[in-house]
């Protein structure tokens, strides 16, 4: 495991060990919601891409699946750190309804 410079830094300086470690959590969870929250963003692209493409090469209940895959999985990682308001998520990045009703389906496989 390689230390940040910050971390190295809190320590050589003397700070508490917990505190400098509970920094490089924080910045390790509001990464991991940032990118989380960017595959959201291109799933929905793809979808709206797909709705305003005529005889469009993809799967649309493919689309909607993916989408509604990764507002779940963006919801779970929020919920992890105390983040309980899944109409936030909804809101802010314009999830459409039909795809918040898909979270939590999961498809049979053949």
């Amino acid at each position: 495991m390689e230390l940040s410079d910050r971390l190295r830094l809190s320590l050589k300086q003397g700070n508490d060990t917990m505190d400098a470690f509970a920094y490089e959590a924080r910045q390790e969870a509001a990464s991991a919601l940032g990118r989380i929250g960017g595959q959201l963003e291109e799933a929905l692209s793809a979808l709206k891409r797909h709705d305003e493409t005529p005889r469009s090469n993809r799967d649309r209940e493919e689309l909607l699946q993916e989408a509604a895959d990764k507002v779940q999985s963006l919801i779970i990682q929020r919920e992890a750190f105390g983040l309980y308001a899944s109409r936030d998520v909804q809101a802010f990045y314009g999830v459409p309804r039909e795809v918040m009703l898909r979270i939590g389906v999961v498809k049979p496989k053949p």
